[in-house]
């Protein structure tokens, strides 16, 4: 985006909607109109592919895109009807609670263990809706099982540190900061604490995206600016910020070259997260 951009002025919803529905070009729209014009955008690509109306007037776009974001909400079949729409919930993802039991052959097999045979819905993360995008597009996932879980065990770490210390100070202001059950749980703390610092000596200090490696005209704005390892991997398994969202947040122009080399290097910094957890 550049300066122009930056600087414009806001436009009615009215302008957007009718830029966004002829196509035009939205570059020297302000950012927040910007941003608008590429929301509408998608609320129209999704209801073309449902073969709804093209919406002819502002109300009729405000009731489409509510209609959009409950769609989203809304959990999957599987998982039945008592789940409610929850639009601030997010997009969910299936996982089928199971428990190993005996088969008639009494071998012990994997058997799904939902509640009237339904699944559990999971809110979706970055790594969710980036193997989504893949698929979509006919491509191989992007990151592997054990990267993924190695991502996804670096977040419940740090949630689980960042909650725990509140818990330890009232663990510590009871009589004597002996409650019943708090040294189990300091030890729990503690050695989570040296897991994430495992894993955070994994990631290391390195460069994802460094500006002098990239021609200027490839690069995107001005406000550009370099790409660490553990941004990279904080935006995404902390932020859930797919790898577009972390090139456009740090003033980077999307491209597939740039992805491919964001996703290289998150790659590598969660292969080498997984080797410190396993080395220890």
């Amino acid at each position: 985006m550049g300066l122009a951009a930056v600087h414009a002025r806001r436009r009615p919803a009215s302008e957007v909607l009718a830029a966004v529905l002829g196509g035009a070009d939205l570059a020297g729209f302000h950012p927040l109109d910007l941003e608008l014009g590429r929301a509408w955008g998608q609320v129209l690509a999704w209801a073309e592919r449902d073969g709804a109306a093209r919406p002819r007037s502002l109300g009729e776009m405000q009731a489409l895109s509510q209609a959009y974001i409950l769609s989203r909400a809304a959990p999957p079949e599987a998982c039945g009807p008592e789940i409610p729409a929850a639009p601030a919930r997010g997009a969910m993802r299936l996982a089928r609670p199971v428990r190993m039991a005996l088969d008639a052959k009494g071998k012990w097999a994997a058997q799904d263990d939902g509640w009237q045979g339904r699944a559990a819905a999971i809110e979706a993360d970055a790594f969710d809706l980036m193997s989504r995008a893949a698929l979509r597009r006919g491509q191989p996932l992007p990151f592997s099982g054990v990267q993924i879980d190695t991502g996804r065990q670096y977040r419940a770490l740090v949630e689980f540190r960042a909650a725990g210390a509140m818990k330890l100070s009232s663990i510590e202001g009871r009589a004597g900061g002996s409650g019943h059950g708090g040294s189990d749980y300091l030890d729990r703390f503690l050695q989570a604490g040296e897991n994430l610092a495992r894993m955070r000596r994994g990631i290391g200090d390195g460069v994802a995206m460094e500006v002098r490696r990239v021609r200027p005209s490839k690069r995107g704005t001005a406000a550009r600016g370099i790409i660490t390892d553990r941004a990279l991997v904080d935006a995404v398994c902390l932020s859930d910020q797919t790898l577009s969202a972390v090139l456009q947040g740090h003033g980077w122009a999307k491209s597939t070259d740039h992805i491919a080399a964001l996703r290289g290097a998150l790659a590598a910094a969660l292969d080498r997260m997984a080797g410190r957890v396993r080395r220890g």
